[in-house]
Order: C-alpha cells, then sequence, then structure tokens
C-alpha cells in the first residue's frame, strides 16, 4: 500500500509543497513559535483541508474523464446542476471541463442529453451550459491532450485562487496513466487537486494492488476520493443514523437478539445489450463486492470513535478484517434464461455473451463475522439480475421471543427491522399487537416510515450530489479508502479465481422468477432464513392438484358467477403472500398475459388452470435440497 496514507512522524516538517489547500498563515505564539510547529502532523494535514460548509463555495474547476458517457449524462452533469442550484457550489465561480478522446460542443450535448435535469427559475439552465467547456485530448495516455487541458484550466481560471476536482468515469485500465498525467500537468497552482475515481476497483487482490501503486504513486491518499454511490444513498446513510442515534436498536444490535440479517439487491432488467461488459465481471464484481459489502459495513461496524473521516474508516476496517473469505462451495450461483411465457430473452441471447458463458447473474452468500458483537449471526447477501421486481434492502431478523401465553403462535413472535434502499425508501418494523376482538390473540403488524411522506417537503438528495459536496469539502468519510478494499478483496479474491478457474455451471432460472430454483432450501441450510416464494411458484405447486386449484380459486370468486376480476386476483396474490401484498413483477405480467388473451381481467377457472401449468412448466418443482454447482472444463 501507499506510504503517503500514513502520517509522517511526530517532528517532521511539513510538506514543502502542499497537494491540497494552502494553510492560512501560521499564528506566531507568545514565545515566537508558529503554531504550525505545537500541531501534530495530522493536525497540519486536516487545516489543509475544506471541511466546512463554506470551503465548498470557493473557486473550483471540475474536470470529468468520460464526459459523453452514461454515468455523465445520467448522472454527473444533473449532480453538479443541482449543487449550483441549491449554492452548495459557486454559481460564477465554477468551471465544468469535459476530456475526451474527441472535440465535442458539451453545453448543448448536456442540454440535450440531460432531460431529467429538474429545471428551476432560480437557476437558468443556460447559466449552467455557461460554465461548461470541452477538452479533445485525443486520448486518456496522451501527455500531450493534459498538456492542452492544463493550459484551457489556466485560461479559464484566470490569476484566482481555484481547487481542481477531477472525476475519472473511464475504464479502469487507464486509471493510472490519468493520474499520473494529471499529476504530472494539472495540479492546481494554489488550492487542492483531487481524485474521484468511480469503480471498479480492479477484479481481484492484485490487480486492486497494482492500481493503488499507480495511482498512490502520484497522489496522497488524502487526494484520492474512491465512489462507491451507494454509501451517497440516503437509506443507507441512515443505517448509521438508526443504530447509533436509538436507544431502541443499539442495545439489541448483536448476536443475542439478532437471527440474521439478510441485504438483498434484486432487478427485474437483464442486461440490455450490456452483456458483453457483463460478462467480464459478473454480478459478484458488479454489485456484491461493492455496493452490498458496503452497505453490510454499515450494518455490523462498531460505533467509529468519532465522526472523523479517519475514525470512521478505522471502525469499517477493523470489522472487514473479522470476515472470513468465501469459497465456492458456500456461494448459490444462478444464471437467468429466457422464458416464453413472459416473452422475456435470455441472459445468453444477449449478443455479446459467449454461447458458452457460465458467469453468474445470481449470486448469494452468507458473511460471516469472527467479534463478540456477531459472533453465530449469517448476514445473507444476495444479488441478481432478471428477477421479479427491482428491490434493494436490509432486512434485521430478531430471535423469536419465548413462549409467551399471550401468543396463540409462538413461532410468529419475532421482530423484523426493513430498511428499504429503492425503490420508494422507507423503514419498516414488523411488531405484535393484540388482535381487535374479545380473545387476547397476538398478531404480527407493521409500523412503517416512507420518506416520502414523513420527510414530504424534503429535498432528497442524489448520491452524485453528495459525492461531489463531500470531495469538495475534502470529507472522505463516504469514499472508500485502500485499506477498505484490500479487506474487500480479500475476502472475496478465492470466490472469484475459483468461478473463474473452475467455472463451476450456474443453477438456470427463468426470467422474473423470485429466486432460482433450490435457492430457498440452500438459504435455510447455508442461513437459517426462509424465503417466500413468487405468485407464479405459488401457482407452480398448486398446478398439479385440481382440487387445491379449485379451493382457492373459489374462496376468491366473490359473486360466484365463475369468473375473477383483477381485484379478486390481486386478492388471491394476497392470500397466498401470507396476508402481505404481492408487488412482484410475476402478477405484472399474470395480469398482462390475461388482458393479451382479451380476458377483459376477468379469469375463468379454466383460464386459472391454463396460467397454473404455464407456470409449473416456466418455474417447476423445486429441488428439496441445493446440490453445489457442477465444474466444467475451461
Amino acid at each position: 500500500m501507499s506510504s503517503g496514507a500514513l502520517s509522517p512522524p511526530p517532528g517532521a516538517p511539513p510538506t514543502p509543497k502542499p497537494m491540497l489547500s494552502p494553510p492560512p498563515p501560521p499564528a506566531a505564539s507568545p514565545g515566537g513559535t508558529s503554531l504550525a510547529k505545537t500541531l501534530t502532523p495530522a493536525a497540519n494535514r486536516l487545516r489543509g483541508l475544506n471541511l466546512g460548509g463554506d470551503a465548498a463555495k470557493r473557486p473550483i474547476s471540475v474536470v470529468i474523464f468520460g464526459a459523453t458517457g452514461d454515468l455523465a449524462k445520467k448522472k454527473l452533469y444533473p449532480a453538479l446542476y443541482q449543487l449550483m442550484l441549491l449554492g452548495q457550489l459557486p454559481r460564477k465561480d465554477i468551471n465544468v471541463v469535459g476530456f475526451g478522446r474527441r472535440d465535442v460542443d458539451l453545453g448543448p450535448f448536456v442540454a440535450k442529453q440531460c432531460a431529467n435535469v429538474k429545471r428551476d427559475p432560480r437557476l437558468p439552465f443556460a447559466d449552467f451550459e455557461a460554465r461548461l467547456s470541452f477538452v479533445g485530448g485525443g486520448g486518456y495516455d496522451k501527455a500531450a491532450g493534459f498538456e492542452k487541458l492544463a493550459a484551457h484550466l489556466e485560461a479559464i481560471e484566470g490569476e484566482a485562487p481555484c481547487d481542481r476536482l477531477f472525476f475519472l468515469s473511464v475504464p479502469p485500465t487507464v486509471f493510472g496513466a490519468v493520474a499520473q498525467l494529471v499529476s504530472a500537468h494539472c495540479r492546481a497552482p494554489c488550492g487542492y487537486t483531487r481524485l474521484i475515481i468511480e469503480k471498479p476497483f480492479g477484479r481481484d487482490a492484485a490487480s486492486f494492488a497494482e492500481l493503488d501503486a499507480q495511482t498512490s504513486g502520484c497522489f496522497d491518499e488524502s487526494e484520492l476520493f474512491r465512489i462507491d454511490h451507494y454509501l451517497g444513498k440516503e437509506v443507507v446513510l441512515n443505517l448509521f443514523s438508526l443504530r447509533f442515534a436509538n436507544q431502541l436498536f443499539e442495545p439489541t444490535w448483536n448476536a443475542e437478539s439478532v437471527e440474521s440479517v439478510e441485504i438483498t439487491f434484486k432487478e427485474d432488467i437483464g442486461t440490455m445489450g450490456r452483456g458483453g461488459y457483463f460478462d467480464g465481471f459478473g454480478i459478484i464484481r458488479d454489485i456484491m463486492q461493492n455496493h452490498l459489502l458496503q452497505v453490510f459495513v454499515l450494518c455490523a461496524m462498531e460505533p467509529p470513535a468519532s465522526k472523523a473521516p479517519a475514525d470512521v474508516q478505522a471502525a469499517k476496517v477493523a470489522l472487514l478484517e473479522k470476515v472470513a473469505v468465501l469459497d465456492v462451495r458456500d456461494a448459490f450461483l444462478g444464471q437467468f434464461t429466457e422464458d416464453a411465457f413472459f416473452e422475456e430473452a435470455g441472459y445468453l441471447d444477449d449478443p455479446g455473451v459467449p454461447d458458452d458463458s457460465v458467469t453468474p447473474t445470481f449470486a448469494a452468500v452468507v458473511l460471516r463475522v469472527d467479534n463478540d458483537r456477531w459472533r453465530g449471526v449469517p448476514f445473507l447477501m444476495k444479488a441478481g439480475k432478471g428477477l421479479d421486481e427491482r428491490l434493494a434492502e436490509v432486512r434485521v431478523r430478531y430471535k423469536a421471543q419465548p413462549y409467551n401465553a399471550l401468543l396463540v403462535d409462538s413461532k410468529s413472535a419475532r421482530n423484523e427491522l426493513v430498511c428499504r434502499i429503492q425503490p420508494d425508501e422507507a423503514l419498516y418494523l414488523k411488531t405484535h399487537t393484540k388482535k381487535p376482538g374479545l380473545t387476547h390473540e397476538c398478531v404480527p403488524t407493521c409500523m412503517d416510515m416512507r420518506y416520502s411522506s414523513e420527510f414530504e417537503r424534503a429535498y432528497l438528495a442524489d448520491a452524485y450530489e453528495r459525492m461531489f459536496l463531500n470531495a469538495a469539502k475534502g470529507d472522505s468519510s463516504l469514499f472508500v479508502s485502500a485499506p477498505e478494499l484490500v479487506e474487500a478483496w480479500r475476502i472475496f479474491t478465492p470466490l472469484l479465481h475459483a468461478i473463474d478457474g473452475r467455472r463451476p455451471r450456474p443453477v438456470l432460472y427463468p426470467f422474473g422468477a423470485r429466486n432460482p430454483a433450490g435457492f430457498r432450501a440452500w438459504s435455510l441450510e447455508k442461513a437459517g432464513v426462509k424465503q417466500r416464494p413468487s405468485f407464479m411458484e405459488h401457482l407452480a405447486t398448486l398446478a398439479g392438484d385440481v382440487g387445491s386449484l379449485r379451493a382457492c380459486f373459489d374462496r376468491h370468486d366473490a359473486d360466484k358467477d365463475g369468473v375473477l376480476s383483477k381485484a379478486e386476483v390481486r386478492d388471491l396474490a394476497r392470500d397466498l403472500y401470507d396476508g402481505r401484498d404481492c408487488p412482484d413483477k410475476s402478477l405484472r405480467k399474470f395480469l398482462q398475459v390475461a388482458r393479451g388473451f382479451e380476458l377483459k381481467e376477468r379469469i375463468t377457472f379454466k383460464d386459472f388452470c391454463y396460467f397454473a401449468r404455464c407456470a409449473k412448466a416456466a418455474f417447476g418443482a423445486k429441488p428439496r435440497s441445493y446440490q453445489p454447482p457442477i465444474c466444467s472444463e475451461k
């Protein structure tokens, strides 16, 4: 690792040419000794950081490498516009410079591409366009292009001191070259120079070490901001406050009270033509090793000594050091296939994916922490594409209460806390309440707090807005440090090497499934976590029993007219879901197909049996236990 991340020894002289904002002239003490000499080296370094709210309003140039890419169009330019609108970045003393291989007129390009930017009369979009410019450098590894960029920055900044923030939205293969050329040619003469690096941070432990050596050789760790945008999401950030600011949760946030923690990421879309890129990484590198691991860290870390970035990052590293490495035998791997019933293509149908690809589009692992707080508690982490719904959440399952005479069914006496990250940010707390009536039956109830209603007038910032602002302030607490990544890759590299080398065959699942076949049994065996089947999986289990189908149908045919309306179908789905609403994609598709058959949202028993047979053909009978993936030759 870079020695630049370490503090100099006590008594060492300050760096002659600071890379951060120059500190104010040191105040002299009564004895004639400057204040700088009385401070520790760490304190001297902090004096150059812009941690205050006003510090982000200093003149600043933001340079975006990969200026015409998807991320820049959809997230980066809108984030900068919103920060200027909110007054968090200066409206006049800011320059937004795009850098790419060929020249582009950036103003009209951004105006055309950023249709999702919320316009506001307080900051006409034309004013934002006026701050945009572009430099065509011919390539990310050519010094001439960076010399041209340096001359452009000098011309638009003038003689006033100006900070510089560089965002690398480029392939990781050019991270090192860009960092070295920025350091050599484009450092701010007066003010800080900082580098924001977008994932992926390598493919394994060795590639990250190589990448880190390239960047840390020319930038101090305090100048590097490795971004994981999940750390900027509102609900993810709230995990910190929820845990440590509430007496209700902190005393029970441990192995004594918690049975399991489940961290879920699901997408109801496939690779959408990007299969060639995805196939080189897979779901573990794309989602699990970074986004979900950061969520896990916030769920499981110990309270940091303070809110200072160094203390927060130290607490994260201390947790990761206690996590055991992962092995392919402890992972569940899946890959979605085409589904004729839903008319969705499979992963191998993507033009960029090789016909023999075994890259997982679904993966689940169980993390275990060897410390006093969490020893014995499984952290089930799963991520997948081509599933039944779009969802990201954390589900904390508490242990069941001991038998209580007030409870009719003691098995139901367990609490759950759900932190919904997307969509529709929310917090849910499953509690138990006496059922109204003459009995003393206790039933599960749900207390919920939806951000859209609780904070109706509050501004919910996009993750990239928060990341840009914190980088401008020099606050690295929401960014990923090099020691964190060393530990993250230590945990995942053995699993990834086993997948790359042994090529285990993933379990195939139809597009739109709630989970792959066998996952429920695996989850129960490995983590003690029960998974709910989807609506179509429920129908698949009923398909072979006409009597059960008839009973289910008749129970929801309120008018006894032999047909089910759309509302009655939803009631049926809710019944199959143990009284819970069924929002998943399979129910929506079920209703869409029904309308496609011109049933006018009224389904007969014959139609119902047909759909059940289709469900059985698509989802099949689930094996009782999960068989480890079979390895094939390369």
